[in-house]
């Protein structure tokens, strides 16, 4: 065999012997990231409730707080039902959500197999406790958008904290009627002591963050004190609209 045989010879084995070997291990690849939340779906909802752009524009507010939870079995409760908008909204939303709802008058005509509507007077604690009976401890997201006066935000609040979830949100809606130059008849005394907005500026601004509110009980005022992780107050000038936003300890 020659020399230039061999080395022919030689080099076929080789391309031969390659084949049947193993293919390289592939190069791990990281994840794909998670998908972004389409901001905007919650405003769009809100067709029917002043919630929207077109009202106090709240939800531009909610959507970025409650977003991870949309696709979620969460528990939402509403003081306040008006004509149902913000029920519709709720339920556009939040497709799995179970949701609760009082108002002082009978709005049966909203129940569904996903909405309940309770009937109660949230400055009574009396009927508070009755609706909770129903709807349970382990709410998520519960928002005051009931009468608006300064007892009845702040004795709801007090009274209806603790049924908020821990890592859960506590909603004061229209907390604007504080400021009797602007809106009269919500009970506001002279000196603006008693105001809801006075309530939680002096809970932000006091050393030791302590709520100050002739309407609570003691034991109320202690769990708000020991349990409120946030308070975030939200002021959109060009409606002169204020929501203060309470998130509780996880």
């Amino acid at each position: 065999m020659t020399h230039l045989r061999l080395l022919v010879l030689i080099a076929l084995f080789a391309v031969v012997s390659g084949c049947g070997a193993a293919p390289p291990a592939p190069v791990p690849q990281p994840p794909p990231p998670p998908p972004r939340p389409s901001v905007g779906l919650l405003s769009a909802a809100a067709t029917s409730t002043d919630k929207g752009p077109g009202g106090h524009n709240y939800t531009e507010l909610y959507e970025r707080l409650f977003f991870p939870w949309q696709h979620e079995a969460i528990t939402i409760f509403e003081i306040g039902i008006a004509d149902g908008g913000s029920l519709a909204m709720w339920q556009s939303y939040f497709p799995k959500a179970r949701i609760f709802a009082a108002d002082i008058l009978p709005k049966t005509q909203f129940d569904n197999e996903r909405v309940r509507t309770l009937v109660a007077d949230q400055a009574n604690r009396d009927q508070l406790q009755a609706a909770m009976a129903v709807a349970g401890s382990d709410i998520h997201v519960l928002i005051d958008d009931g009468g608006h006066t300064m007892e009845q935000q702040q004795v709801s609040l007090g009274f209806l904290f603790k049924h908020v979830r821990p890592g859960g949100y506590y909603v004061i809606e229209d907390v604007h009627t504080s400021l009797p130059a602007l809106w009269k008849g919500y009970g506001v005394e002279r000196g603006e002591r008693n105001t809801t907005l006075r309530m939680l500026e002096n809970f932000v601004r006091s050393t030791r963050s302590t709520i100050i509110s002739k309407y609570m009980l003691p034991d109320e005022i202690a769990h708000l004190n020991a349990q409120i992780e946030s308070v975030n107050i939200s002021y959109r000038p060009s409606t002169r609209s204020i929501a203060a936003i309470l998130k509780k300890r996880g």
